[in-house]
């Protein structure tokens, strides 16, 4: 969710609960003022009833209702404002009206007053002003949510183009990162800060990198010179055979060792986003060129190759696509058993391969870690499914293991 999305959602959610109290505490509001107009009305008139009363001592011509009432002057009259309902037979029904009671003296008794104001007018007047305010009010939050997504929009502007760039961004690339200054300072602040931290990563992944292939050329030439020394020590005739089976296990360990470093440095290179090329492979005839390199290890351990392919494209490294699709066969050809069979599958969507094979030893989902091997006593580096797996991950293609009493099989899923 945006923040702006959410921000507005808060604020909605505020308005919901205020609004109601707000129309309420409105409409008392504009009810008392009425209210308080029309019983200032009523006293004023009262006044001059009581002027024109002590003065001519006649009741005075009035826009007010009004009747009246002798009483004894014994008797106490207060001063009271209520509401009341008057059935009047123009209309044919009860109308409202707001009575002011108050007495008047003459000489020995007293004259209680009733003066009345018809309050239709006025409760439509209350009802207008209501529906008046509610509406002003809505205006006013409909505009300050119109407005405040527009002035959000300026605002958060350097941000989001910060964040466009900092999405093309790659430490990869070696390029410093320089973000656009803009007038605030919390953005600015806080472009120093991501300046300065992606720069010491970009410059410490390039000592990292210069590092790991500094340290992968110069040690294959130790290794190609300790492999070139271990075959003329075993063409040499004068070895015993403790002796010769020592430089076979050294020349071994040597050639072992030397695929160990190219295998990590090509993990190190995936991982670093070092292949950047982008190309429609043709899976088809790549797996035609693999079955061929590998044809004669697969006649000499004697397997029954089943093919069922169908042309198949993918967008990916042609130089990963081939190290996928070989380290899949070669693995499929290498942990076979003799006079076994491999199945192969290919079709838009997937590639399916099956082969016999020893039980597993270890479990499925550790299989794509880094030298982990299905069996202890394979020669296997563990690192190829490793490798394929860092490449699925970077062109998003799912990799699926199953096994059965001896039976292999792997999905790649395009």
């Amino acid at each position: 969710m945006r923040l702006s999305a959410k921000t507005n959602r808060y604020y909605l959610v505020f308005i919901l609960l205020l609004f109601p109290l707000m129309m309420v505490v409105d409409y008392f509001v504009i009810k008392y003022y009425v209210y308080s107009e029309v019983n200032e009305m009523l006293q004023h008139e009262s006044n001059r009833i009581n002027y024109y009363l002590s003065d001519r001592a006649v009741f005075p011509a009035s826009d007010f209702l009004f009747d009246t009432a002798v009483v004894h002057s014994d008797i106490v009259v207060s001063e009271t404002f209520t509401d009341t309902l008057f059935y009047e037979d123009y209309a044919n029904q009860q109308i409202p009206y707001r009575m002011y009671q108050f007495s008047v003296s003459q000489s020995n008794h007293q004259i209680v007053v009733r003066l009345r104001h018809v309050l239709l007018e006025m409760r439509e007047l209350i009802g207008w002003i209501f529906a008046y305010t509610a509406l002003i009010i809505s205006l006013l939050i409909v505009g300050h949510l119109l407005i405040n997504r527009r002035i959000s929009r300026l605002v958060w502007k350097p941000f989001f183009e910060d964040l466009g760039q900092l999405k093309k961004y790659g430490t990869t690339s070696g390029d410093l990162l320089e973000l656009k200054k803009s007038n605030i300072v919390e953005f600015d602040t806080l472009n120093k800060i991501i300046e300065t931290l992606t720069n010491q990563i970009s410059e410490d992944f390039q000592k990292l990198k210069n590092f790991n292939e500094q340290v992968s050329h110069e040690m294959q030439n130790p290794l190609a010179t300790i492999r070139n020394k271990m075959v003329l020590l075993l063409g040499n005739q004068h070895l015993d055979d403790n002796e010769l089976n020592w430089a076979q296990v050294a020349y071994h360990e040597t050639n072992k060792l030397s695929k160990i470093v190219k295998s990590l440095t090509l993990i190190s290179r995936i991982e670093n986003n070092e292949f950047k090329r982008l190309e429609k492979v043709d899976v088809l005839e790549l797996l035609e060129n693999i079955m061929r390199n590998i044809g004669e290890l697969i006649e000499y351990k004697g397997l029954e190759v089943t093919l069922d392919l169908y042309p198949a494209r993918i967008k990916c490294d042609p130089i990963l696509a081939n190290i996928l699709f070989t380290n899949l066969i070669k693995n499929a050809v290498q942990h076979n058993t003799e006079g076994g069979y491999i199945k192969m599958f290919l079709n838009p969507t997937k590639f399916e391969i099956e082969n016999t094979g020893e039980v597993l030893e270890t479990k499925t989902d550790q299989l794509f870690h880094r030298f982990e091997k299905g069996n202890m006593l394979s020669d296997s580096l563990g690192l190829g499914l490793s490798i394929n797996q860092r490449i699925c991950e970077m062109y998003g293609f799912k990799l699926h293991y199953h096994h059965h009493n001896g039976r292999h099989k792997i999905e790649l899923v395009f």
